[in-house]
């Protein structure tokens, strides 16, 4: 029993996550209330308008979290890895889902119910104030994503959406190529575009030099060049 109490504070996963600055009393009690689960590839962690009853940690694998869109297709919001949480947002007016989160890889995670994981944010201030980072985060989020959608070019829609695909990958320019878990159409939805657009985007990408990839395999992004492209500055290719 005594290892099962305390797995958060051995959790790899917990530096990466709001548990991070979590004292040992938190986390052992974190450790007592949860559960752990798996989803296949393709099943939901839960769906819009479900009832909130637990939040839940990301341990390995990727989803991505989507809205129900205009005749059935979905808008992607973000591809979330290891270390994400989700249900941590409910409340007496806000206790449903708002959004969807699928499995796009095997995911394995631990789940807390809702009251439980409460209480224990009551009696963390340390946990308390990184819950309020992690919405504020989110908000911020929301609100690029509405910029992108209403201003941005598809150009500048696909080069953000590489941006936060090397951000889940945890992408290095030093390091070696990865394979994404995304197909094409997954992009696309993340970007608000179509995927043919997006096969033509990056292939223009390939040609400027500021991406090498083969089907789902990155071998190289120019971060620097993607991010001035997506902000909308002018293309400077300096640095890396």
């Amino acid at each position: 029993m005594s290892s099962i109490r305390h797995d958060c504070i051995t959790c790899k996963v917990r530096g990466c996550s709001i548990l991070c600055h979590c004292d040992t009393h938190t986390l052992a009690t974190i450790s007592t209330y949860k559960i752990p689960g798996s989803l296949i590839k393709g099943e939901k962690l839960f769906s819009e308008g479900d009832p909130v009853k637990g939040v839940y940690f990301i341990k390995s694998g990727f989803l991505k979290v989507e809205l129900n869109g205009k005749h059935g297709r979905p808008l992607v919001l973000q591809f979330a890895g290891k270390g994400t949480m989700f249900g941590h947002r409910t409340n007496l007016s806000h206790s449903c889902h708002t959004t969807s989160a699928v499995a796009v890889t095997g995911v394995q995670y631990c789940y807390i119910p809702s009251q439980a994981f409460i209480d224990i944010v009551c009696n963390s201030s340390v946990l308390k104030q990184q819950i309020l980072n992690q919405i504020l985060n989110e908000l911020d989020l929301v609100e690029k994503k509405v910029i992108n959608l209403a201003h941005k070019t598809v150009r500048e829609k696909i080069a953000a959406a590489l941006l936060l695909i090397a951000d889940v990958y945890e992408y290095e320019q030093k390091r070696q190529s990865f394979r994404i878990c995304f197909c094409r159409q997954d992009i696309a939805d993340l970007a608000g575009t179509t995927k043919e657009q997006v096969s033509k985007t990056l292939k223009d990408f390939e040609k400027e030099k500021l991406i090498r990839c083969t089907a789902k395999k990155f071998s190289y992004l120019h971060i620097n060049s993607l991010r001035v492209i997506s902000e909308n500055h002018p293309l400077s290719r300096e640095g890396s």
